[in-house]
């Protein structure tokens, strides 16, 4: 390339790098004072370090050498332009969130298959994979996969007798976000507003990143099941949740003549033994004031049982960017971070996709989460369908819910319901308060919503 040209084309490049200084300059993480309580500020919990361990280059030659000198210098094989690069600290992750930002003309002029894209895009922190709106994935998604989830119609598909019986007319919005919903909230927002909801929810994916190291690791542990899928037939006892071990596995023998130790190490802590069954925030169950909050709703109750005040579910509902569309589990999960103390007992909250798991993890990291010194409520985020919650009358939507125990002989976890069926249909059933779930049901229930995601 002539001189001229590359100084031409090293002058545009740093005024596209300096038209987004502002952005991250201005970027600070939000304050908890700006809506409903702040809580006191606390130093964040050190964590363990996350990095993936890297492979050691060889410095051997090959045994193989090249007998014949190339005629050109080989040139390195390029990245996957699908894999994100790894961003190992919170700047390298602000900048690559900025540099992958979409501009709204960009939004308005695609469809929202397209949009998805650009909104739900995936970003690696440290060895972890992380994707706006749909949280921590073990596997990253492709774009098809994506624009499938955001355009796919919601289930509340019912059969074809009980759309025969109109039952289809019943359903109920209850007031959680579906993707397509999240993709066109996002691409509504300006350019600025936008950034700044992606930052906030990658500030606490990027400080949760250790928790979902351990999730995803925890896969190690767990013995072999083939995942389950959503079923078509009510699931109405807990027989087929597999019952998590409690008791460590033995690790397998040397094959070599282990080496004395240089010095004697400290004994290993004994495994902590989780109780059969836990039940947390009793009494303060509640239920939703309006048919689209669900999320108001559930939040209510998890910070009433935290700081023992019970605020309306419309100031949280403001808190939480609640629309009639409904509530974004980010959204969720960021003022659970904010204006609890939940995450001082249970580490950072954080959205964390179960797509690729099965029952007994799903199981086991209730049981950990609830079961352990410190015990903490987990956001369900279902869908409301009969097959699942057979205290229903008819099919509904999206769906949050409180996780608060579990009972490991029954196979059971605990939830509040949010939703009273009654209160918003005169044919439907009285369905809020304390209920004991099969977890093959509570899965599958989450698999089946759309995100198939949780917050924890």
């Amino acid at each position: 390339m002539p001189t001229a040209t590359r100084g031409a084309a090293g002058l545009i490049l740093l005024g596209a790098l300096l038209a987004q200084a502002p952005l991250a300059a201005a970027y600070r993480p939000s304050d908890p004072e700006t809506a409903g309580r702040a809580r006191p500020q606390t130093a964040a919990p050190t964590t363990v370090s996350t990095t993936a361990p890297t492979t050691a280059l060889s410095t051997a030659p090959s045994t193989a050498p090249t007998t014949a000198p190339t005629e050109t210098p080989t040139i390195a094989p390029e990245p996957d332009p699908t894999a994100p690069p790894a961003a190992h600290s919170w700047s390298e992750l602000v900048q690559n969130v900025i540099a992958t930002a979409p501009n709204s003309s960009m939004l308005r002029a695609t469809a929202l298959a397209d949009q998805s894209k650009q909104v739900m895009r995936c970003f690696k922190l440290e060895a972890e994979n992380y994707c706006l709106g749909l949280g921590f994935v073990d596997h990253l998604p492709t774009g098809a996969e994506i624009s499938a989830a955001a355009t796919a119609p919601e289930v509340s598909a019912e059969s074809g007798t009980e759309a025969a019986n109109g039952e289809s007319e019943q359903a109920i919005a209850t007031g959680a976000l579906t993707p397509g919903e999240f993709v066109t909230e996002r691409s509504t927002l300006s350019d600025g507003a936008r950034l700044k909801a992606e930052l906030d929810e990658m500030q606490s994916a990027w400080e949760g990143r250790a928790k979902a190291k351990a999730l995803r690791e925890l896969d190690a542990t767990q013995p072999s099941e083939q995942q389950a899928a959503p079923d078509t037939g009510q699931t109405a006892t807990p027989s087929a949740t597999p019952k998590p071990s409690t008791s460590p596995s033995t690790p397998t023998p040397p094959t070599t003549t282990p080496q004395p130790p240089a010095s004697p190490k400290p004994p290993t802590a004994a495994p902590v033994r989780l109780p059969s069954s836990s039940y947390i925030m009793k009494g303060f169950q509640t239920s939703q004031d309006r048919g689209y909050w669900c999320g108001p709703a559930t939040f209510q109750s998890i910070d009433w049982a935290d700081d023992k005040q019970k605020d309306t579910q419309a100031s949280w509902a403001k808190d939480l960017g609640a629309t009639t569309s409904g509530t974004a589990i980010t959204a969720m999960v960021k003022q659970t971070n904010l204006k609890t103390n939940w995450d001082l007992a249970a580490g950072t909250y954080i959205v964390q996709n179960v797509g690729h798991w099965n029952t007994q993890k799903f199981f086991t990291v209730h049981q950990n989460h609830l079961g352990d010194g410190k015990p903490a409520p987990i956001i369900e985020h279902t869908q409301l369908l009969k097959r699942y919650f057979p205290y229903l009358a008819f099919n509904h939507s999206g769906h949050y819910q409180v996780g608060r125990g579990y009972d490991a002989k029954k196979g059971t976890i605990a939830i509040f319901e949010v939703f009273n069926e009654r209160r918003f249909n005169s044919r439907g059933n009285v369905t809020d308060g304390p209920k004991n779930i099969p977890a093959s049901a509570l899965f599958n229930a989450t698999l089946a919503n759309s995100f198939k995601n949780i917050g924890l």
